[in-house]
């Protein structure tokens, strides 16, 4: 007699996103908060500007450009943070939650990817889950 028993679904894919994710939050909440506070604060006296900008002007460019990553980040970084939860909360459907886990954590990269460790370990994360099938012993 055998008995169907289905392998236990791998949680370590779903943590490693998780953590990742987190990662990729953090990184742009950090760059939102330079370029709110740290950059337009900057004075650069000695540095030539062209001269189609006005002198004091490269603070607050690098300021807005700044805080366009980081929004990325943290947009990026919350679909792969809700999608790694819905990955443990619904592991039928680990399809669908590592395609988004692997594209997102991809795509952090533009926003700094929680500084390059949270977009690889929730790629990692998203890979593991993409591989894993349920087999019946």
């Amino acid at each position: 007699m055998t008995e169907n028993k289905m392998t236990a679904y791998p949680k370590t894919a779903s943590i490693l996103a998780l953590v990742g994710s987190i990662l990729i939050v953090m990184c742009g909440t950090l760059l939102v908060w330079v370029s709110r506070v740290v950059l337009p604060n900057v004075s650069l006296p000695n540095v030539p500007t062209p001269p189609q900008l006005a002198p004091g002007s490269i603070p607050s460019i690098a300021s807005g450009v700044v805080g366009g990553m980081g929004l990325f980040g943290l947009a990026t970084g919350a679909i792969v943070l809700v999608s790694s939860v819905m990955l443990l909360a619904k592991p039928g459907q680990q399809w669908t939650w590592g395609v988004l886990i692997l594209v997102f954590s991809a795509l952090s990269l533009f926003g700094m990817g929680g500084f390059l460790l949270g977009a690889i370990l929730g790629m990692v994360g998203g890979i593991l889950t993409l591989r894993w099938r349920p087999s019946t012993v």
